[in-house]
């Protein structure tokens, strides 16, 4: 018997006071905002949301591998960090309107050679889904849905 192996992923982004956007997805929700003065600082803003879905997901690729290689560790803490000009976003033609660039910092307490840490993590950073599709920049759609 074959396993599927594709899905459809769905997230739903509702606006609410100010700038707090509700984002669900199934049963979880999380409240997504902007700093003061701009908005109420009650959740991330959706670009540090953007890294922390790469930081969970290089976590759980490293999870998974070190226990399918058998590398033992007692700290795994991954930190993404991304340069953000909002000039770009602001109208500027000649500054990015996303991240010019993202790096990921592994802080990794372990019994394990150096090497096999490096070996993980070159792993997790070919196998992270959430950064394959940042980096390969998949097609993207809108769909309008009026007075629906």
């Amino acid at each position: 018997m074959a396993i599927e192996t594709k899905k459809v992923y769905k997230a739903t982004s509702a606006v609410h006071e100010n700038y707090q956007i509700a984002i669900k997805a199934r049963e979880h929700q999380v409240m997504a905002d902007e700093p003061a003065p701009i908005g109420d600082n009650v959740g991330m803003t959706p670009m540090e949301l953007l890294l922390g879905a790469m930081g969970g997901c290089k976590s759980i690729v490293f999870k998974s591998a070190a226990k399918k290689l058998k590398i033992a560790y007692t700290k795994c803490e991954i930190e993404v960090e991304g340069d953000f000009d909002s000039a770009g976003y602001m109208g500027d033609p000649n500054i990015p309107i996303g991240f010019s660039a993202i790096r990921t910092i592994y802080h990794i307490n372990s019994i394990a050679a150096k090497e096999e840490i490096e070996q993980l993590i070159a792993f997790v950073e070919s196998h992270c889904p959430v950064a394959a599709t940042i980096e390969v920049s998949p097609k993207m759609d809108s769909v309008l849905k009026y007075n629906a």
